[in-house]
């Protein structure tokens, strides 16, 4: 999949080492459920992303720039539990030197339009922590207005909702 400035793939085994670097970052991942993740937390997150692909037809692909071919995150699709139903929940990780950019919203865009018009899922959510702004502006900036409040990973979150 390809948008402007983007490629959207598959993760591969070879990409743990770039996806450790980003994920291992204490700034990246300051609002993450998962917190901090080592090369073998990064490894197993390529393993589930590679399952959820085989299981679901998607999961959580790898963002690379189109221009250098660097992999500088991921963005997609997963299944998670949530307030005690099973939700589709759209999320998304990038290298600090991709911020500012508009590469999330860029990202998301092509994730969503593939959710609902590919795979045909009729609601995605966006959980994102209540002291992460710029998350809550790339949530706006994909067209979810209306959230609730509510905990998930022992985080205050807003659960955001759009619907195909």
């Amino acid at each position: 999949m390809q948008t402007p400035r983007l490629t959207l793939r598959k993760f591969r085994p070879e990409d743990i080492d770039e996806l450790a670097k980003i994920l291992n970052d204490p700034v990246v991942m300051k609002f993450s459920s998962k917190g901090q993740m080592s090369w073998q937390d990064t490894s197993e997150f390529i393993d589930w992303c590679i399952e959820s692909y085989e299981n679901n037809g998607y999961g959580q692909w790898a963002v690379l720039d189109r221009e250098t071919e660097c992999l500088i995150g991921f963005c997609g699709l997963s299944q998670i539990e949530i307030n005690g139903k099973n939700e589709i929940q759209i999320g998304y990780r990038l290298s600090k030197q991709s911020w500012g950019k508009g590469l999330a919203t860029e990202a998301g865009s092509e994730v969503l339009r593939l959710g609902f018009e590919e795979y045909k899922i009729k609601s995605i959510i966006s959980v994102v922590s209540l002291e992460h702004g710029a998350s809550i502006n790339v949530t706006k900036k994909l067209g979810f207005s209306d959230y609730t409040l509510g905990r998930y990973s022992g985080w205050d979150v807003r659960i955001y909702r759009k619907n195909a």
